[in-house]
């Protein structure tokens, strides 16, 4: 049985979180541990998410700019054998979500 992917997304904070000088977030899920790490800026986030995509191979980080847009992603380790593909189908099957 392999592995299943943990993602962790770099997202930034909500406008109370900005407020209180908390600009940018990393949120995820460790096995049945729900993340949510704030931060003051886009570079500690990105280095914190990625330092613990490291400890929990096989992994991805996923950088959002300030829009919500997916600004880059990194992957650590190999992928799960059988991960949906966008449509929401399996590796080498036909049809699935559209």
């Amino acid at each position: 049985m392999t592995a299943k992917q943990t993602v962790y997304h770099v997202t930034p904070s909500g406008d109370r979180a900005a407020a209180a000088g908390v600009k940018w977030q990393v949120e995820g899920r460790e096995g049945r541990r729900v993340l949510h790490e704030p931060h003051r800026t886009q570079q500690d986030a990105i280095d914190s998410a990625r330092r613990r995509a490291r400890e929990h191979t096989p992994a991805q980080v996923v950088v959002h700019a300030r829009d919500g847009h997916v600004r880059s992603a990194y992957a650590y380790g190999s992928p799960p054998a059988s991960s949906p593909d966008e449509r929401g189908r399996r590796a080498g099957e036909h049809g699935g979500v559209f």
